[in-house]
């Protein structure tokens, strides 16, 4: 206590004046009904005594007022509203009147505008910055969302001192358009943005949603149009100028999401824990993303492969807290280690991940992608047969769907290689294919966020080409939901949504950093690159799909006749003989039987 023992004598002394005030305005000098001058001061100081031990009652001295809240000005008011009922309950009882009641009711609400202007002391300056911050020269922000969070934004920026100010809120409830937040209009709904941006001047435009959602994200950067605003959202708030900005920058992740799905379904949970699973290119944007999720359903053990040593240490840190995980470091395409490693560690469940998955770079190193890409797999699935794997998951690729380059080629024939060993051996062997997903390693959104960082140009293979796109969670997720539902020879396609424009994905790209297409960043269109294709397919015509147990997760079924495994066997033996002798144009002819061995029925 006695180190709020300034902080008392100023309260004391601040309500023995207040009251002092009181009494004369109550008696407005008049010589009738004056209380002994005495009698006034005595109790005045009484009052000032009174008030310091109410407010240590109340806890008053031990709040933080420089981030007062409604709480602790009740606790003032409290105090300040006993020690009043204690000077009226003194005049009933003595019928003295020092203080007279009606100076005392007027004396506790002064009392109270006193107490908390001294406690607020340490906001002085930054009440005084948001009584001008207003009429200053700031960034114009137009907030969308009127709720909870848009209050706490306006909150942040009222004193202008992070250099934003807002012109107004947009809400999609009508009943809020008109009504004020802090003091500022909601002026709209999202669809007035454009001109509302137009007439506040507007540089940025938050989003005060929590996690917003990926088509309010589209609906927002659509009414911008091509204005010169950037498209930020809420990262959260600090308590003082040094803090970061509460806001941040919208990323194409959560420009391109969907509505969030339920993956933990009672099935892939029961699968999972208390088994052994292996996962093959652990390391790897998909393979690391797998791992994290097996890790959270509870595995007796986890294994990761990968030849990346750096990417597998980083990311066993990452999981050794929630599970047993087990480092295998090596490469698929050594079967005698492999062989060694999986039939010593038996594991009952194998996410096969492990891939060269860059078409470009296939396409100039046909021979490491086919090696990696068939003959990899070849000695997982044989060494998971020997080994008695349960269940086995090979991830493929919308490109296998009519394959045009050695990449494509690759994921096809794992397609068939897999199905034929699960039509050989009876057992659980599946296939799971889905598109590009968004910020792996080496896609084109990371390039593009360089490319515009760099002022441009940024580069678009065709103003026609499209891809499909999924978050990596949610691709991660979905495979482990379709290995839970498989029980062998299936082929899963993953819903992906609609086809994504590149060129409009740039567009989009620059638009969120505030710049102008054409302006401040050109997007350039060089061709399609050796082995690419205008747009990506996620079944053959063939093909028809159905669903399953879960609506984003779909089974496929087509009228092909699927090669038996042993000649599937000769023809990557012959692949094999030929990357042997270096020579990749014959394996990648011999790799194109494999793929024409699977051949459709009219």
């Amino acid at each position: 206590m006695l180190k709020y023992g300034g902080t008392a004598v100023i309260d004391a002394a601040a309500v023995f004046m207040t009251y002092l005030l009181a009494v004369g305005v109550r008696t407005g000098g008049r010589d009738i009904d004056l209380p002994e001058p005495a009698n006034t001061v005595a109790m005045a100081a009484i009052a000032g005594v009174l008030q310091v031990i109410a407010n240590v009652l109340f806890d008053v001295y031990w709040r933080d007022w420089s981030v007062a809240a409604l709480e602790d000005l009740i606790a003032l008011i409290k105090a300040s509203t006993l020690v009043a009922v204690a000077l009226i309950a003194f005049n009933l009882v003595s019928n003295s009147h020092a203080i007279p009641t009606g100076a005392v009711v007027t004396g506790a609400g002064l009392v109270v505008l006193v107490e908390a202007a001294l406690k607020l002391r340490p906001r002085w300056p930054q009440i005084a910055r948001a009584a001008l911050g207003r009429s200053r020269a700031a960034n114009t922000v137009i907030v969308v969302g009127a709720g909870r969070t848009g209050q706490l934004l306006a909150r942040d920026l009222a004193d202008g001192s992070r250099g934003y100010r807002i012109g107004c809120f947009v809400d999609d409830h009508p009943a809020k358009w008109g009504t004020f937040v802090r003091g500022v209009r909601v002026a709209g709904g999202i669809e007035h943005l454009g001109e509302l941006i137009e007439r506040y001047g507007a540089t940025s435009v938050v989003i005060a949603i929590p996690d917003p959602p990926g088509p309010l994200v589209r609906r927002v950067a659509e009414q911008c149009g091509q204005a010169d605003v950037r498209i930020r959202a809420v990262s959260g708030f600090g308590l003082h100028q040094e803090d970061l900005s509460p806001l941040r920058p919208i990323g194409v992740e959560e420009l391109l999401a969907r509505e969030p799905v339920e993956l933990d379904i009672p099935n892939a949970r029961e699968y999972i824990t208390g088994r052994s699973v292996l996962v093959t290119g652990a390391a790897g944007s998909i393979g690391s993303e797998l791992s994290r999720q097996v890790a959270a359903l509870g595995p007796a053990r986890l294994f990761l492969l990968d030849a990346n040593e750096s990417g597998l240490h980083d990311l066993q840190l990452e999981l050794a807290p929630s599970c047993d995980v087990q480092i295998l470091l090596g490469d698929i395409r050594d079967r005698s280690w492999l062989e060694h490693g999986i039939s010593r560690h038996r594991p009952s469940i194998v996410f096969h991940a492990a891939a060269y998955k860059h078409v470009s770079i296939a396409e100039q190193n046909p021979l490491a992608t086919i090696t990696t890409n068939v003959l990899g797999l070849r000695n997982v699935l044989d060494v998971s047969r020997i080994s008695g794997v349960e269940r086995f998951v090979f991830i493929s690729s919308d490109k296998a769907v009519s394959p045009v380059n050695v990449y494509a080629m690759t994921k096809r024939c794992g397609e068939l290689l897999t199905l034929a060993y699960a039509r050989e051996s009876g057992g659980n062997l599946s296939v799971v294919r889905f598109g590009n997903v968004l910020g792996s390693a080496g896609s084109v959104i990371p390039l593009f966020y360089r490319q515009i960082d760099a002022g441009g140009p940024v580069t678009v293979t065709h103003p026609e080409a499209t891809r499909y796109f999924m978050t990596i969670t949610e691709a991660a997720g979905l495979v482990i939901v379709a290995g839970a539902m498989a029980s062998g020879g299936e082929l899963f396609v993953l819903d992906m949504g609609a086809p994504v424009s590149i060129r409009e994905l740039a567009v989009n790209m620059i638009r969120l950093r505030g710049l102008r297409v054409g302006t401040d960043v050109e997007i350039e269109f060089v061709g399609l690159r050796p082995g690419e294709k205008l747009s990506e397919n996620l079944l053959f015509p063939e093909e028809t799909s159905a669903g399953t147990a879960h609506p984003r997760v779909t089974n496929v079924s087509s009228p092909i006749e699927l090669p038996r495994a042993d000649e599937l066997r000769r023809l990557v033996q012959a692949v094999e003989r030929a990357a042997e002798d270096q020579d990749g144009r014959r394996a990648t002819a011999v790799l194109r039987e494999v793929v024409a061995a699977g051949r459709y029925v009219s």
